[in-house]
């Protein structure tokens, strides 16, 4: 199962959100804390920051190699700050009939427009549900789908749950009403299909501006077979607040405050010490909302059930 990170904040290292911490995005390849699977299957990223050319638009980096052992990976961390980040492993079941291709990595992005996602869960039978879903994604994004899988399908689905164009500028108000008709639409098609197999879906979207992480499950704990979930039957999700992410006090945290300008959210603590972490409900949602200009100046953040 993926592990995926989301960064909105003051700028910083790219190394110091995905390689120095001591259970940082990179090392949960081979050493999740909270998954027993490694994260083989490629690896991507989509980064912020205001020294960028067209700051609004997301860098774009994937790759199928395996993120610990990409030497570029390291380079291009070692080189590159950021204000805003989403970066996702992918993991898939250990089955020859899985592709692993560059279409099918996250984050999910469609030209133009600023929103990404990554998706940490798996939707048991979709190839049962992939064309039923057509008829609710709009015909300008349904060309652009990029790959098969259920994660692809799930963004064109909520950007055509959009109201308005997909280029933005888009609320987090509007992102998470989008979030939740995608998912009913999503839950209407697995009860026609007859599917009740829990399936998690935890979302993170962004903009550069700013995240929504999605904590939810379809039917949670109903399996018909052991769960492709590394080991888990609910998917965790976490996140951290403070003024900056750093090395101090002989280990990495959040220091400043929980008032502080950045927000880190993981699929598991990023830290061995989960002290200063905290984990998003379960059925809700995460709403941290930058400043109207782009910058991490004075974030708004709220917790929110999901209304599905």
């Amino acid at each position: 199962m993926c592990r995926m990170l989301g960064y909105i904040g003051t700028s910083v290292g790219l190394d110091d959100l995905l390689i120095k911490p001591d259970s940082s995005l990179i090392h949960q390849v081979v050493d999740a804390q909270m998954l027993s699977m490694l994260n083989l299957a490629g690896y991507g990223l989509a980064a912020w920051d205001d020294a960028m050319a067209d700051p609004h638009l997301p860098l774009l980096f994937r790759s199928t190699d395996v993120a610990i052992f990409d030497p570029n990976l390291r380079s291009i961390a070692t080189k590159l700050r950021v204000r805003a980040l989403i970066a996702h492993l992918r993991g898939i079941p250990y089955d020859g009939h899985v592709a692993v291709n560059r279409q099918s990595l996250h984050p999910f992005s469609l030209a133009g427009s600023p929103l990404v996602l990554a998706h940490n869960g798996d939707l048991a039978r979709f190839g049962e549900m992939r064309y039923d879903l057509v008829a609710h994604i709009r015909p300008d994004i349904l060309p652009h789908i990029a790959a098969m899988t259920d994660s692809a399908w799930l963004y064109a689905l909520i950007l055509s749950c959009l109201d308005g164009d997909v280029a933005g500028p888009c609320s987090l108000d509007a992102l998470l009403a989008a979030t939740q008709r995608a998912l009913a639409i999503v839950r209407d098609i697995r009860s026609r299909r007859g599917i009740t197999q829990s399936s998690s879906v935890n979302l993170l979207l962004g903009d550069g501006r700013s995240l929504l992480a999605v904590r939810f499950t379809f039917d949670f704990g109903r399996f018909e077979r052991p769960p492709f979930q590394g080991g888990v039957n609910f998917l965790s999700l976490w996140y951290t607040m403070g003024a900056a992410y750093q090395f101090a006090d002989g280990e990495w945290k959040m220091t400043g405050g929980s008032a502080g300008a950045s927000t880190l959210v993981a699929s598991e603590p990023a830290t061995r010490d989960v002290a200063t972490w905290v984990e998003v409900p379960e059925y809700a949602a995460l709403l941290v909302d930058g400043a109207a200009d782009g910058s991490a100046a004075s974030p708004r953040r709220r917790i929110a059930a999901l209304d599905i």
